[in-house]
């Protein structure tokens, strides 16, 4: 298939900010060029380049090669990715309201696009890139990476707030209603809107949209032999038709396509399992 991705969970402390870390390698061979559709996750991606070769991503209406250290933010519709050659990479996932306490970036001001990261972050965040790239292997990078985080998160001493609190029970409930979740956390519902707006960049409802869907790619990716009705229903959803519009929406594909050609998609939802 050309690519390979290994998924590692962060330490506990890290968990309530960072989905994954994560090492992949794309178009092994490198015979051809090579494209795929990256899915929404629902999540903000750092990625950091260990070898010279990158691939190539559309950022406003025009195409070219990524920086060394690019965050990709949180996306709503597929992307087509480029690999003209090997590329490897070192990620850290972040949740999407993760981000904003470790380094204080809202993920609206990185939705539907991506950045170079050393822009952003400045030299402090160069030079801890330059050390990840001196180790050997996966887990000194992320014992490297996990030290790093937490001294950002020492340094800013930002406490969970009711966004947290909203993305994660957005998660951890299939079926949550809106207006549930204002009550569940003694806000209003309109307060709620717009503090999740300012800091995730979309509403709490599309949110949800992002995270059943990929809930339903969890499913399929871990080939549980069940049929799409049955994993429509598990993942929230009891009208098909609403099933089958926010899985084109998301993915760009109806269901039944999207598994024949699966290949063609990079759909990695991430180890943390939707209700635990």
């Amino acid at each position: 298939m050309g690519i390979q991705i290994k998924e590692y969970m962060p330490r506990e402390s890290l968990k309530p900010f960072v989905e994954l870390f994560w090492e992949g390698s794309f178009n092994i061979n490198a015979t051809t060029p090579m494209s795929m559709q990256m899915i929404p996750n629902g999540c903000v991606e750092l990625i950091i380049h260990l070898n010279d070769l990158h691939c190539d991503l559309e950022n406003s209406n025009s195409w070219s090669q990524t920086p060394d250290y690019m965050i990709i933010g949180l996306i709503t519709q597929p992307r087509e990715v480029r690999f003209q050659n090997f590329v490897r990479v070192f990620a850290i996932r972040f949740k999407p309201e993760g981000i904003y306490n470790i380094f204080g970036i809202p993920s609206a001001l990185l939705l539907e696009h991506y950045h170079d990261m050393s822009m952003v972050l400045g030299s402090g965040f160069q030079e801890f890139c330059h050390r990840l790239k001196e180790h050997i292997n996966v887990v000194s990078m992320i014992q490297q990476t996990e030290n790093y985080l937490l001294k950002n998160l020492q340094d800013r001493k930002i406490e969970l707030n009711y966004v947290n609190r909203a993305a994660q029970l957005i998660r951890n409930t299939k079926g949550v209603k809106i207006k549930d979740l204002s009550n569940k956390l003694l806000i209003s519902q309109r307060k709620l809107q717009r503090e999740f707006k300012d800091i995730l960049g979309i509403s709490p409802k599309h949110y949800l949209r992002l995270v059943r869907i990929n809930e339903v790619l969890r499913l399929i990716n871990d080939n549980h032999f069940i049929n799409l009705t049955h994993i429509a229903y598990h993942c929230g959803y009891f009208d098909q038709a609403h099933f089958i519009k926010d899985f084109k929406n998301i993915t760009g594909q109806k269901p039944s396509i999207f598994m024949k050609d699966s290949e063609h998609f990079i759909s990695r939802p991430g180890l943390t399992h939707y209700g635990d």
